[in-house]
């Protein structure tokens, strides 16, 4: 045999098919050996069609799991008389002849999907086949659920950071910008004023630009930084509703309050989160800003001097 071939040995190979043994101890017909095959492979159910020459070890096994069952006639063997001598010669015990007989008798009542009556290319006309995927580590669809939530629980958490950093922010620009208006009033009583290029400039109004520059300040860091964090926070979480909306429709909470931010309506006009925050920030330039140009126009008038009366006092009357 060996001169007989030209080629090195693996050319004679089989180059698609592979070859797999069933557990030692287990027999056909076993719905769960193949089963543990197509998942071993990472091949889908849906996908997969089994072939074989007998009509209840096969394809009955192959209906049992859900695979197109293909009944190789071409190849039954099993009504022969040449059988016999087979199962004589063979390893099979006389257990395992007495099993096969049952399982032939039991096999007439089966009418398989597919019939391969001559050859094996038959299988064409039904088939296509193409390679499966590497077995993947897959999860469990319940698996992936939980996985899923948690994570969607912790994008919840992010952004709901996020936001109670960006009230903070608007807090402390309310806090410092109203410690500065007091010290404004303070200033303005006492009539303090500074002398710039023969300019008269009230004090406070020094202090009303340091207000307006720090609620500058609150805003860029509030807008450009913070919302945006809250923002690609809510974002995300709103994939993960969108991706598992179907098997976990109860996880649309970001979705909802997304929609009813933007819904909000003031003085008639919508105003979604990013609107709402530069109109509070607007709103507080404005005044910063009207404050600032009324100082320059006032004229603060110092405190009132303790004064002593040059006026004699009256005289007083006397009694005759």
């Amino acid at each position: 045999m060996e001169k007989l071939r030209r080629h090195p040995d693996e050319f004679y190979q089989l180059q698609v098919t592979e070859t797999r043994h069933t557990p030692p101890g287990e027999l056909k017909p076993n719905p769960r050996v193949l089963l543990d095959i197509i998942k071993d492979i990472g091949a889908k159910i849906e996908r997969c069609a089994y072939v074989g020459d007998s009509l209840f070890k096969d394809v009955a096994m192959a209906r049992d799991v859900g695979v197109l069952d293909v009944h190789a006639q071409f190849g039954e063997s099993q009504r022969r008389p040449e059988y016999s001598l087979l199962q004589r010669v063979s390893h099979w015990t006389e257990e395992d002849v007495q099993r096969e007989k049952a399982i032939t008798a039991k096999g007439h009542n089966f009418t398989p999907t597919v019939v391969l009556k001559d050859s094996f290319a038959e299988i064409f006309m039904y088939c296509d086949f193409v390679k499966f995927d590497e077995p993947a580590l897959e999860i469990e669809l319940e698996q992936q659920s939980k996985n899923a939530i948690e994570i969607w629980k912790k994008c919840v958490d992010v952004h709901q950071h996020f936001n109670d950093l960006e009230m903070r922010i608007r807090n402390f620009a309310i806090t410092v910008a109203g410690a500065l208006l007091a010290a404004v009033s303070f200033t303005y009583q006492q009539g303090l004023q500074a002398q710039i290029f023969d300019v008269t400039v009230p004090a406070g109004a020094f202090l009303v630009a340091a207000a307006t520059f720090a609620w500058i300040g609150f805003f860029l860091m509030d807008r450009f930084w913070y919302h945006i964090l809250l923002k690609g926070a809510v974002d995300h979480s709103a994939k993960i509703e969108k991706r598992y909306a179907d098997a976990i429709p109860e996880i649309g909470l970001g979705k909802t309050i997304s929609e009813a931010s933007g819904n909000v309506k003031i003085l008639g006009i919508k105003m979604n989160s990013n609107r709402r925050l530069e109109a509070f920030y607007a709103g507080g330039a404005v005044i910063l800003t009207i404050l600032f140009f009324l100082l320059l126009w006032a004229k603060p008038q110092p405190p009132a001097l303790n004064r002593v009366s040059t006026n004699p006092p009256a005289a007083a009357a006397k009694s005759p």
